[in-house]
């Protein structure tokens, strides 16, 4: 599976606001894993004791796209893995920081 990070433009063009999540309520429609343990492995090799999980799901308002939300061992970071919906595959990734896009924002005060 080949691995594709997303310039920032290309991860803002797979928003349709509002983004529903739907963590709870959607199926599986790509080997997430496949595509994102081979990303472990190379960014975050030394951090096997992480708790590696889909934290958040959330889907576009056009039902185009889905982020799923991966923690990674930062504070208020993840990795987004983009997939497309209708070509059922992914598109790409992203290292989605919270805390450089929301400053006076953390995680506790949600």
């Amino acid at each position: 599976m080949k691995l594709r990070e997303l310039t920032q433009d290309e991860f803002d063009a797979t928003f349709s606001p509002p983004m529903r999540e739907v963590t709870h309520a959607t199926e599986e429609i790509v080997d997430l894993w496949g595509y994102v343990d081979p990303l472990i492995e190379s960014r975050y090799h030394n951090c096997s004791a992480w708790d590696w999980r889909v934290a958040h799901i959330y889907e576009s308002k056009d039902s185009a796209y889905q982020h799923i939300l991966v923690p990674v061992p930062r504070d208020n970071t993840y990795l987004t893995v983009v997939v497309d919906k209708k070509g059922r595959c992914i598109f790409g990734h992203h290292t989605l920081d919270l805390s450089l896009l929301y400053p006076d924002w953390r995680e506790n005060d949600a």
